[in-house]
């Protein structure tokens, strides 16, 4: 998976570059933010401005991200599509994730 990856001090953005987040993508997608969270980055938002689908197999590359991140880091997400939004709402994610309109707003907020 393509991924636009931007560094604000300790902050790193991530925006992935397809506009599907599924089954398909979300091993690589996950594999490659675990390398940079094995590397000290821990502080991640990740931009999903060109995704316009994500499957359960994407929620779970974001939960491992996450997780993998510990109480040290967080994951937090920007640019959030409409029907991404009413996913996350469905299954109770945008509790736990804080979302952002934009990627100023979620680089100002860690």
């Amino acid at each position: 998976m393509k991924m636009l990856m931007r560094e604000y001090d300790d902050i790193v953005s991530f925006q992935p570059q397809e506009s599907r987040l599924d089954a398909s993508q979300a091993v690589k997608f996950r594999d490659d933010l675990i390398q940079q969270i094995t590397t000290g980055k821990i502080r991640i938002l990740l931009n999903l401005s060109k995704v316009t689908f994500i499957d359960s197999s994407g929620l779970g590359a974001i939960i491992s991200a996450l997780r993998r991140v510990g109480v040290k880091g967080d994951v937090k997400l920007c640019c959030v599509a409409d029907q991404i939004m009413e996913m996350l709402r469905l299954t109770r994610l945008d509790k736990v994730l804080e979302i952002f309109d934009s990627e100023e707003a979620g680089i100002a907020n860690f």
